[in-house]
């Protein structure tokens, strides 16, 4: 695994805690990460062709597919 993927891990595993202490529950952290990835997708472009990829997927999926996507995400972060 890379030096940028396992920080992103941490990271993310660290804001879903912090989130949960403050008393945010999992599908308001998820609905958050939704709405941040809905936004990302219009105003920046990706620098990498696995970004490039990834606002793709976004971009064509529907609500059902995107809240799958989050909740892959998210669980990266519970490891």
């Amino acid at each position: 695994m890379s030096d940028l993927l396992k920080k992103f891990k941490q990271t993310l595993k660290q804001k879903i805690k912090d989130g949960q202490a403050h008393g945010v529950s999992p599908e308001v952290q998820k609905e958050g990460m939704r709405n941040l990835a809905d936004m990302m997708v219009n105003f920046v472009n990706p620098d990498t062709p696995e970004e490039a990829l990834v606002k793709e997927l976004w971009s064509v999926a529907d609500e059902d597919e995107k809240r799958t996507l989050t909740d892959l995400v998210y669980r990266l972060g519970q490891d």
